[in-house]
């Protein structure tokens, strides 16, 4: 299968971008293209093989419609480094990194939380400082 515009509209589509924006990426001195114009290419030279997956985000292999059997495994020693499984499920990988952010966003508000916590703190010992600076001069009549 060949690279055409109905290929790159559903990658862009899969990785978040709006025709536009590819299409603005890919020819910005030419506002008035569309994707359309890649159905004209007979064939694609490697610049621009690589510069439609850059601008998507995809692989070239993902590009080019190339089935690449991922390993599932990566040898090794049984040391710390080897024998780990690499998950290549992108709908579990994505979840993971939806939680992560979640896990993230609450470790922000928790500092954030503390932060807040501290400064007021911070104010309260600053304001005993003071009155107790007011007693030592003789200023406070306590």
């Amino acid at each position: 299968m060949r690279i055409d515009a109905d290929w790159v509209r559903h990658l862009a589509k899969k990785y978040g971008k709006t025709p536009k924006e590819v299409r603005d990426q890919l020819w910005p001195e030419h506002p008035t293209r569309s994707l359309s114009y890649l159905n004209t290419y007979e064939n694609f030279r490697v610049f621009t093989v690589e510069k439609i997956a850059d601008v998507i985000g995809c692989t070239l292999d993902e590009l080019v419609r190339r089935e690449v059997p991922y390993p599932t495994n990566v040898s090794g020693n049984n040391n710390q480094v080897g024998n780990v499984h690499i998950n290549s499920d992108v709908k579990s990988l994505n979840s993971i990194i939806e939680s992560q952010k979640k896990l993230i966003k609450h470790q922000e508000s928790e500092i954030q939380r503390i932060s807040d916590q501290m400064k007021q703190q911070l104010k309260v010992k600053d304001e005993q400082i003071d009155r107790l600076i007011h007693l030592a001069q003789g200023n406070g009549n306590h």
